[in-house]
């Protein structure tokens, strides 16, 4: 059934890369998707390209050469394109405009500009004579072929026919619907062999190779299905395994995976922590403040003239830590001495969060809510840089998550504090016998989750290079995922720090693949949720049969 399974997620991914080609030449032509089909069928009916602009030329250039049309017959007419759209935006720029007009007429003055210029979003004669000069014709037919993208356009028609002949286009969507049929069939068989636990353990006490197989399957179900997601990926688009893609992977992946490192840890003690992605946008915005350009007229705090230095970056740094170390004892001592559970006190503290941070961003001296922007350079260097290895360019961001992985994974296995916490998330009550000072080792391990968060919050507001009030959004969710796709178990006691890294690096490959298939962001969401389900249900499966 895993075959099915996996078939069924084939074809799902499969159709749904045909389904995006569609959405492409809808988005490309600027009509919506009902008129695309009709511009497909009939290609005379494209009138024009109203996209254009706001796609850009690269894109539409990208687009016609995957329509199978002569590259140097595209280059050229996206060219000139190019040429026509630089001659334009200088003849609206005021001052290129008045040195034009002062050159054809030298009574021209700043003042009269204006009554020159009859309206600025229509080709007055002067300006328009700019533009044939840019660009080096005299025949206003041919500035006219240019102004309407009559080239681009025949190639559009031309190209267009060939869509229909993409099996993979006009069958995208059956294609998905299978799949996802198949996906239903398997998943439905999981849930009702779930339900027959006790015949099945017969069956491999009786049968020792049949349970290690089955045991090796049901320890690293996850993985392998969502390997054999990226295996298809790479096969529908061979470039997705390129040096570049993987360290973009890497890169997006570490500030979440720190986020995820101190988790982790909390959901050993058999807890969780909600509060993640809004105690991050306030910890951020807190080293966002701190850290702007003392050249920048709007920043948060006006007084501060000198830039803080490679030294003085340790001040954001460790107020990001305080603010997020903050939090995180809260939640350990409300779940510690009050006794609540995690889920409830890491719920309030986010809404705290997100209030706080609200109100600080709020507070700014220019009187906006505006995101908080505009950092010195030699903060974005250390936090966001990168180092080159045969030209290859490697951020900072995926050394210091590797190097903070190092650190917690001493924690862990090589400290007191790991051993109490393996104890404490196994058996509360057997570990309090033994002489485990329960409280303190929950406060310790939320105060380490703290120091890990702030961390986070410092390296992502240089990574996004402007803090909001949305900013950390779901961020708990990317963080918990790749805690419980790495193999920490929610009943507690159970997981290792490796685990975490590969769950945090493939739960962005997954997001990164989706992305890179076009596939709509809503279902993208419907697709984590389904793994985050998942993994908890294996998770819960494991623990039922091992009881």
């Amino acid at each position: 059934m895993l075959v099915v399974l996996a078939a069924g997620i084939a074809l799902a991914v499969y159709g749904a890369t045909g389904i995006g080609i569609y959405d492409k030449a809808a988005a490309m032509m600027g009509g919506d998707k009902k008129a695309a089909i009709g511009y497909i069928q009939d290609p005379s009916t494209l009138k024009e390209l109203s996209a254009l602009e706001k796609l850009g030329t690269d894109k539409v250039r990208s687009f016609l050469k995957e329509l199978g049309l002569d590259a140097s017959a595209v280059d050229a007419a996206v060219d000139e394109r190019v040429k026509y759209e630089a001659a334009v935006a200088k003849s609206k720029d005021r001052t290129q405009f008045l040195a034009y007009a002062q050159s054809v007429d030298e009574t021209v003055t700043e003042e009269n500009l204006n009554d020159l210029i009859k309206d600025h979003d229509r080709s007055d004669p002067m300006r328009q004579a700019m533009v044939m000069q840019e660009l080096g014709i005299t025949d206003e037919a041919a500035l006219e072929e240019l102004a309407s993208n009559e080239t681009l356009l025949e190639l559009y028609r031309q190209g267009l026919p060939k869509l229909l002949a993409n099996g993979r286009m006009t069958s995208g969507v059956l294609i998905q619907f299978i799949g996802i049929i198949l996906i239903v069939v398997a998943l439905a068989y999981f849930v009702i062999q779930a339900m027959d636990i006790k015949p099945r353990a017969r069956t491999r006490a009786s049968n020792p190779k049949t349970a290690k197989v089955t045991g090796f399957l049901l320890n690293y179900a996850l993985f392998i299905i969502l390997g054999l997601i990226l295996v298809v990926v790479s096969i529908v688009r061979l470039d997705f395994l390129s040096i570049d893609n993987i360290l973009n992977i890497l890169q997006n992946a570490s500030t979440k995976g720190i986020l995820a490192l101190g988790c982790a840890g909390l959901i050993v003690l058999a807890g969780t922590d909600l509060s993640i992605g809004r105690v991050l946008g306030i910890s951020a915005a807190v080293t966002a403040s701190l850290v702007q350009s003392t050249t920048y007229a709007s920043r948060m705090y006006p007084t501060m003239v000198q830039p803080l230095g490679t030294l003085g970056l340790l001040i954001p740094l460790f107020a990001s830590i305080a603010v997020a170390v903050a939090f995180s004892l809260i939640n350990g001592f409300g779940v510690a001495k009050l006794h609540l559970h995690a889920f409830i006190v890491t719920l309030g503290t986010q809404l705290i969060a997100y209030g706080a941070n609200c109100l600080y961003i709020e507070s700014q001296p220019s009187g906006t809510a505006q995101a908080l922007s505009t950092f010195d350079p030699n903060f974005l260097n250390i936090a966001a840089g990168a180092f080159y290895i045969g030209g290859v360019r490697v951020p900072l961001v995926v050394i210091y998550f590797l190097l903070l992985a190092a650190v917690v994974w001493v924690i862990w296995n090589k400290t007191k504090l790991g051993k109490n916490m393996f104890a404490v998330g196994g058996n509360t009550e057997a570990a309090a016998v033994s002489g485990v000072n329960v409280a303190k080792t929950i406060m310790l391990v939320y105060l380490l989750a703290g120091v890990l968060y702030g961390i986070a919050s410092f390296l992502e507001a240089a990574r996004i290079t402007a803090v909001g009030a949305n900013t950390g959004l779901n961020y708990e969710l990317d963080a918990i995922s790749a805690v419980v796709v790495g193999g920490v178990s929610f009943s507690g006691g159970v997981g290792t720090i490796q685990g975490v890294v590969i769950g945090a690096v493939i739960m962005q490959a997954i997001v990164y693949a989706l992305q890179f298939l076009g596939i709509n962001p809503y279902i993208q969401y419907i697709i984590r949720g389904l793994i985050i389900i998942l993994a908890v249900s294996i998770d819960v499966r494991k623990y039922i049969v091992k009881k």
